[in-house]
């Protein structure tokens, strides 16, 4: 979890001691049962206070690894590029709704690769002032080869769609209704 801090009020520390307008961000990760900060091991970023305001999720350099683009207050965006996992395998998924919304959102994607099965809701939103990449991005591990993907869209259309012999690593694009993803 990332948490981009700065208090909203750029003139607060004129008038609250110990309170600052710029603020480090904060990196957690998942324990299992809670939250451990791991700021420290984020590199240097975290360790400069920045008027941090909003977030996008997307993978800025297509190499199938969730990048983080973060909006700075009166200041050059900072980009955290994801250098982790690069060797897992993944699938890109882009949807296209024809006769449900455009954006697919409310779709169910499912996959299979091997033992693994995963589920994936295909959402919309954002942060303050962005928008996160459209993109999926659908994890393998070390799984060389997607067995199949389903895709259950939203209403009003309602259908269930099924590919294989998909490709890895590389995004693809499904449109709703067409038998052949491109």
């Amino acid at each position: 979890m990332l948490l981009c801090n700065g208090h909203p009020d750029d003139h607060i520390e004129g008038h609250v001691t110990g309170v600052t307008y710029r603020e480090p961000m904060l990196l957690f990760r998942n324990t299992g049962n809670g939250f451990k900060n791991v700021s420290g091991q984020g590199g240097p970023i975290f360790s400069q206070s920045l008027s941090a305001r909003g977030m996008a999720f997307g993978d800025f350099d297509n190499d199938g690894a969730v990048d983080v683009l973060i909006a700075i207050n009166n200041g050059a965006p900072v980009l955290l590029r994801n250098n982790a996992g690069k060797q897992n395998h993944w699938l890109g998924v882009k949807l296209v709704g024809e006769r449900s919304n455009p954006d697919a959102i409310g779709a169910v994607v499912t996959y299979q690769a091997g033992d693994l099965k995963r589920r994936r809701e295909k959402v919309g939103g954002g942060s303050y002032l962005s928008s996160h990449d459209p993109r999926m991005v659908l994890g393998l591990g070390k799984r060389g080869k997607v067995d199949w993907l389903e895709v259950k869209w939203p209403m009003p259309g309602s259908t269930t769609q099924r590919f294989t012999g998909l490709p890895i690593n590389r995004y693809i694009t499904i449109v709703e209704g067409q038998e052949n993803w491109k």
